[in-house]
């Protein structure tokens, strides 16, 4: 049996393909990656995955199943599949990557994750995916929803001197003095990533950036700031100075990415060079210093 995967739109290794790939390699399977344009060459089934709904569409095979929140949202692995260890081989990576939690408590209007895994849930260990590779990614979306799980989980990392990526970030919100120092004790491998999307959450956050100062955590912070969606410009622009003056790096997320203020509004703050160097009215990427 020969099964192709198609990875349509990932910025990072797919670890729903590469947990596809270590299922039917199991069963006996042939597997590799495929392209869409010769989907139909000699494969008996084809699995794709779309991460974005933003992105387009390749034209796929009919018989080819399209999963992921740009695909089919029902489509899910089957529980065999989802615990499998990752063929990392699939990308040629050497870290691990993973959830150790699915879901999210919050509703957020903005955020599909609710809708697709509903409430959070412990999924995992490191150890189901983790096997002594000197960096992880972990994939939770708000993985210290759980005081216990959380420290459970960060106990690992520790004793085993792990760089550790929270790549979806952490929920400002729940930090507690202990989180912050459990995160103290961490390997880190890139900076922990919060968020601050909305105008109601100011107090908390300058509540909680105090627990980082504490911790000696905020030199090591970053907040993503959704714009476009509840927001005004006006309030854009207090939340990424706010975050400035508080010694932390913003980092803008468009909600509309093709919106020209958006976009250009997110290239002004995302280019540290210039976002440390160049005041919002007088960056020559505005549309309105153009000539």
């Amino acid at each position: 049996m020969k099964v192709g995967l198609i990875d349509i739109d990932s910025k990072i290794p797919n670890l729903a393909l590469m947990k596809l790939s270590a299922y039917w390699k199991s069963k006996g399977a042939d597997v590799e990656m495929a392209s869409p344009l010769f989907a139909n060459d000699g494969y008996d089934l084809l699995l794709a995955s779309k991460v974005f709904d933003f992105t387009e569409m390749p034209i796929l095979p009919n018989r080819a199943e399209c999963g992921g929140i740009g695909g089919d949202k029902s489509l899910k692995l089957n529980d065999e599949a989802e615990h499998v260890y990752p063929d990392y081989e699939l990308y040629g990576i050497d870290y691990a990557m993973g959830f150790t939690s699915r879901g999210c408590n919050r509703n957020c209007p903005f955020c599909v994750v609710p809708n697709k895994e509903g409430k959070w849930k412990e999924h995992a260990d490191i150890y189901e995916f983790w096997d002594c590779q000197d960096k992880i990614m972990l994939l939770d979306n708000s993985i210290n929803t759980d005081q216990k799980h959380f420290t459970n989980v960060c106990l690992g990392l520790i004793h085993n001197r792990i760089a550790t990526d929270f790549s979806q970030g952490l929920d400002i919100r729940y930090l507690t003095d202990y989180q912050g120092f459990i995160l103290s004790n961490i390997r880190l491998w890139k900076q922990i990533h919060f968020a601050w999307d909305s105008m109601a959450i100011e107090k908390t956050i300058r509540e909680k950036v105090k627990i980082l100062e504490e911790h000696r955590l905020k030199n090591k912070s970053m907040f993503y700031v959704l714009i476009g969606y509840s927001t005004s410009p006006e309030e854009d622009l207090y939340r990424v100075e706010e975050l400035r003056g508080m010694g932390i790096d913003p980092f803008v997320m468009p909600y509309n990415k093709h919106d020209r203020y958006q976009k250009e509004f997110a290239r002004w703050v995302n280019h540290k060079a210039i976002f440390k160097t160049v005041k919002w009215e007088n960056y020559n990427g505005r549309t309105s210093n153009r000539a």
